[in-house]
């Protein structure tokens, strides 16, 4: 019991100094009897999930914005009003969602020109735009298209304060964002450039999202509220089983690089098109050239969609709670009482006994996980089984040794004389230890006394005077 007790208060604060399973955790080996795939949320929950297949990315017609060298575009390479005839155009090819890739940015030109890409978005379905977030001395209220489309933090578990912290827009859509667009960042200028995509960022007291997340979301028919954030663990995606993993900033670090996909249209010749040439929904509008390069949002956007398509994704989901502590605590208990009954048992019958309660316990763990939704920690019952089934012969050997006292005397009296007699004898003996000392000590002054004994017999006594009369 003591030493259940022990490992089940020092074992969780000792695991970080000392090696255990494969570099397992306490709290991974107590969900081992969990069945699937497990991500732990807390101490006292966990998150057991089924794989499934992974889905197909979605497909989708990439139209890209160049230097226009053969000067087409009536406004110029970037313009609201040639956007807006390349978007007509994307709808004219049966378009019904698009992922827009590029900055919606022109602060020197009139409202009603920005407003002329506005009417036509507002052709199409649905929509998801970018922008660029950073952090400055300057703070500005979170703008209404980005709340719309960001998480309260307080929803978050983790510790949130990870996350980026952004508070300002680096270039802020110029025009008036229809209602069937949702906006994300496309970046975080004020954070480190990396290979890892960011996802989430703080922005006062809510978490927004990246706009490669919600279209991500879109396609799964889900809204900010359906999502589950937990930082540093992964992003679940309501009840869909896709589950995107991130590490403690937000980031998601992927494990595939697909190909980079060409664009199969030029905005600047989109209208001598007929047809299609794939069969989709959905489209990217993205830009590519030496000057065109400056108004492209997200780098490589279908590859990073892909990316985020190729996440796991398991088909059940189930909560697990630890079991409750009194539950615990009368478990520990029962197994003491058990290896109490077997104390009097030989040291190959204890042991046996020992193995049947690891057995029970073990069975017992992964029975409980299966047919409900706790499960209990039993590292620290085993780690006790095991420290006991370690002492055992030892104690065993002095119980019998005292035993075997007992039945050689016939009454306790003798038994206390011989005890007496032991610890006198043991006395004597420390007695005669401290004696031979203390002779050691005392030889050489009675050597030197002697020496000088001799050397007063051998020298003649000095002769004495007579007074005289």
């Amino acid at each position: 019991m003591i030493a259940a007790m022990l490992g089940y208060f020092v074992l969780p604060q000792v695991q970080q100094y000392i090696p255990l399973i494969q570099g397992k955790t306490i709290a991974e080996l107590d969900a081992m009897a969990i069945p699937y795939e497990k991500t732990i949320l807390s101490a006292r929950e966990i998150l057991s999930q089924k794989s499934a297949e992974a889905p197909e990315a979605p497909s989708y017609l990439v139209c890209s914005i160049n230097d226009d060298p053969d000067g087409i575009n009536v406004y110029g390479i970037y313009d609201p009003t040639d956007l807006a005839v390349t978007v007509k155009n994307l709808v004219r090819l049966n378009t019904k969602h698009l992922f827009l890739g590029t900055h919606l940015h022109w602060p020197d030109l009139p409202l009603i020109e920005n407003n002329t890409l506005n009417s036509q978005l507002e052709l199409l379905d649905s929509c998801i735009l970018s922008t660029p977030l950073r952090r400055t001395a300057d703070a500005v209220n979170i703008p209404k298209y980005l709340l719309d489309s960001s998480v309260a933090l307080v929803e978050v578990n983790g510790n949130a304060f990870t996350l980026p912290q952004v508070n300002n827009l680096s270039l802020a859509p110029t025009l008036k964002i229809p209602n069937n667009c949702k906006v994300g960042f496309s970046q975080l200028e004020s954070e480190r450039a990396t290979s890892d995509i960011p996802l989430l960022a703080v922005w006062g007291d809510r978490v927004i999202l990246s706009s490669l997340l919600l279209e991500r979301m879109h396609h799964l028919k889900l809204s900010p509220a359906d999502i589950l954030i937990t930082v540093g663990k992964a992003i679940v995606l309501g009840n869909t089983g896709n589950v995107i993993p991130i590490d403690e900033f937000g980031y998601f670090s992927p494990t595939n690089s697909p190909e980079i996909t060409e664009p199969h249209l030029i905005s600047a010749n989109i209208t001598s098109v007929k047809e299609s040439p794939v069969s989709t929904a959905n489209a990217v509008l993205t830009a590519y050239g030496v000057t065109a390069d400056n108004y492209r949002a997200i780098e490589s956007p279908v590859k990073q969609l892909t990316q985020l398509t190729l996440t796991p994704v398991f088909q059940d989901t189930v909560r697990y709670q630890r079991i409750w502590w009194w539950a615990e605590f009368m478990l520990a208990t029962l197994v003491a009482f058990l290896l109490a009954l077997a104390v009097r048992l030989s040291v190959i019958s204890y042991w046996l006994w020992a193995l049947v309660l690891i057995a029970s316990l073990i069975i017992g763990s992964i029975s409980l996980s299966i047919t409900t939704v706790y499960y209990s920690p039993i590292i620290y019952l085993l780690y006790a089984l095991i420290i006991c089934m370690v002492f055992f012969p030892f104690l065993k050997r002095r119980a019998n040794y005292i035993h075997e006292l007992i039945a050689n005397q016939h009454d306790l009296g003798d038994l206390s004389l011989l005890y007496k007699e032991e610890q006198f004898n043991q006395k004597d003996l420390t007695v005669s230890k401290l004696s031979a000392r203390d002779r050691k000590r005392h030889r050489k002054p009675r050597r030197r006394e002697r020496s000088r004994n001799k050397q007063q017999k051998a020298s003649p006594p000095e002769p004495t005077q007579t007074p005289e009369k």
